[in-house]
């Protein structure tokens, strides 16, 4: 079983139906802890090598989008690979310095809302597509997956926030 190693998250434990359901509602906790926190606090790194609060949901956001395209290329596509995210690119450019908590609180839920949506509109027959993905390492996966993946990211990243904002 694959599982992640930092919050013990197991992805074949995530059925299809918990999926969109799992996403909004790990979209809304992070939007909640935006909104709750103080502002300043939230654009702050507690360490060097730890993203801020803000710079997750960025990230969560973007994951949001960015798999909800690449599940439409699995769906056309035979056997697809992706482009990187540039995850670590996006923040070393800069390109999340706009952000705020207060700005990424809608845009995560709504990203999630339209990731579940779109998620929600696949016929289960076809989850079982294969793809390649390039993360975490290169290797064979599903558009089942990917949802599971997705799941993940929410997940793993709220609990990243919650910690950031608690520090």
């Amino acid at each position: 079983m694959e599982t992640c190693e930092d919050c013990g998250f197991v992805w074949e434990n995530v059925g299809r139906g918990e999926i969109g359901p799992r996403a909004n509602a790990g979209a809304r906790a992070i939007a909640d802890e935006l909104l709750a926190a103080d502002p300043a606090g939230a654009v702050v790194r507690p360490a060097p090598d730890r993203w801020s609060a803000v710079e997750y949901a960025a990230h969560v956001r973007d994951v949001l989008i960015i798999v909800r395209d690449r599940l439409v290329v699995g769906l056309v596509e035979d056997d697809p690979g992706f482009k990187p995210a540039y995850r670590d690119e996006r923040l070393s450019l800069g390109l999340y310095r706009a952000d705020t908590a207060a700005a990424l609180a809608p845009e995560v839920v709504a990203a999630a809302a339209m990731f579940s949506r779109l998620f929600d509109a696949i016929d289960p027959a076809r989850l079982s597509r294969p793809v390649r993905y390039g993360f975490p390492d290169p290797q064979p996966r599903t558009l089942l997956w990917m949802g599971q993946q997705v799941v993940h990211e929410v997940e793993h990243h709220r609990a990243d926030i919650a910690e950031n904002l608690r520090r």
